[in-house]
């Protein structure tokens, strides 16, 4: 009970937190930390899996249509990574980029219109994640919305040839050839169609 309602609805989600929700809820005196610990062996871990994988292919909670510029696409997914610290005696599995002793990464496509995951992945911290969002027929009609992270070239090239759309940051040196103008716009603006887009930014 406290793991499916407390838990997930706090704002601090650290396993000390959990522990000490379940304290209050359960109205014990005390629960040894270790012990506590224990609960999150690979049988416990691999249930919460299944429950979350039932949750995600089951869980309706209503579609809702998509409207204005978005109404064209049969979905628009929005795929991020985040990372989530761990302690020190997973970092033979988890391993760190950064300070931390030990990092778990959470790979996510979200869906816009049911507002729930599509697909996730956990690795390790030093994990990349273009790595984790593998291209197919799912991308089909849908517009995937992609960080600096994602930036790659063969990576929006499938996305074309599977009938998807993208939209993606770029990196500051981006230079691309602006290959048409979709708006007129009013006022002293510029021709851009044929230049590449480092000759022109300053003018816009």
């Amino acid at each position: 009970y406290t793991l499916s309602f407390g838990f997930a609805a706090g704002s601090d989600r650290s396993l000390q937190a959990f522990l000490e929700r379940y304290v209050e809820m359960a109205d014990c005196d005390e629960l040894s930390y270790a012990a506590f610990h224990d609960w999150f062996e690979p049988g416990f871990v691999a249930l919460l899996r299944e429950i979350l994988d039932d949750a995600i292919e089951n869980l309706d909670t209503g579609r809702a249509d998509l409207n204005g510029r978005l109404e064209r696409f049969r979905d628009v997914l929005i795929a991020d990574a985040t990372i989530v610290s761990l302690y020190q005696d997973a970092a033979d599995i988890y391993t760190a980029t950064g300070d931390d002793q030990a990092e778990l990464k959470l790979h996510l496509t979200e869906s816009l219109s049911t507002g729930l995951p599509t697909r996730f992945r956990t690795t390790d911290g030093t994990t990349h994640e273009r790595s984790q969002l593998p291209t197919g027929e799912w991308v089909a009609d849908a517009l995937i919305l992609l960080d600096l992270g994602f930036y790659d070239f063969w990576l929006f090239d499938r996305i074309d040839k599977n009938d998807g759309w993208f939209v993606s940051r770029v990196k500051d040196d981006a230079n691309f050839e602006i290959v048409e103008e979709l708006r007129t716009w009013r006022g002293n603006s510029i021709p851009l169609e044929g230049e590449s887009l480092q000759a022109v930014l300053d003018d816009l």
